[in-house]
């Protein structure tokens, strides 16, 4: 097993590599700082998480390639909430611990009302404004005809509404939520994607990893996650994994 000390070096070595120095001169590992979840369904329940695990952190509220970049220097030592298909870069697979699944979500595309058209594969993208989140990635993203990003999924919809872009891309929990808030003139349409959320540990504090696991199944065993999630009526099995 690589010593903790060797390992926290390594990982700034590789972090000046990719970034300089400057930056990770801040670092201080005897904090743990969290990254804040990017989209609002997710803050609580990421929150409520960290509580359940009694982890004291200081919450950094960064955008998401920020986000990616403090990781994998070290300056974040925790992460939430994504699938681990997204964080494949050789930088992330050497710095990331993945939790225990928290829940099963499902990316849609969104439309206008009545302009729902159906997309099978990544080409039938190609003549399509498609409206996403900076610093997210999307399969198929290099197929779209024109990638419009906003700061968050409410960003997603306005661009949508105004017609500056043609077609969004937005997890069926974010809909339902952004909804709640307002009668956005828009609608899902099919899937693009699906998999389960994970939260992150640095690989320089594995011992974190079995608090949370722990929490994520205290929650989920007492109900409080789906809660949480608004899936109080319709609870995903976790048999289905």
């Amino acid at each position: 097993m690589v010593p903790l000390k060797f390992s926290v070096q390594l990982i700034c070595v590789i972090g000046a590599l990719l970034y300089g120095t400057d930056e990770l001169e801040a670092v201080d590992t005897s904090v743990v700082r969290a990254g804040q979840a990017n989209t609002l369904p997710n803050v609580p329940i990421w929150e409520a998480i960290v509580k359940e695990a009694q982890i004291d952190v200081v919450f950094s509220p960064l955008p998401t390639k920020r986000k990616r970049r403090s990781f994998i220097e070290g300056y974040l030592l925790l992460d939430c909430c994504h699938p681990p298909m997204y964080r494949d870069t050789p930088e992330e697979k050497a710095t990331h611990l993945f939790t225990d699944p928290i829940y099963f979500a499902q990316a849609h595309y969104v439309f206008r009302k009545g302009e729902v058209v159906p997309i099978e594969r990544g080409e039938d993208l190609k003549s399509y404004r498609v409206a996403g989140i900076r610093g997210f990635d999307y399969i198929w993203q290099d197929q779209f005809g024109d990638r419009i990003d906003g700061r968050d999924h409410a960003d997603v919809l306005t661009l949508l509404e105004m017609n500056r872009a043609d077609v969004g891309i937005i997890t069926g929990l974010q809909f339902r939520f952004e909804m709640a808030k307002r009668d956005w003139p828009l609608e899902l349409g099919g899937v693009m994607a699906s998999g389960y959320l994970h939260a992150s540990v640095h690989i320089t504090r594995p011992d974190l990893l079995p608090k949370i696991n722990a929490a994520i199944a205290r929650m989920r065993a007492d109900g409080r996650l789906d809660k949480l999630l608004l899936l109080s009526e319709t609870p995903i099995s976790m048999s289905t994994r």
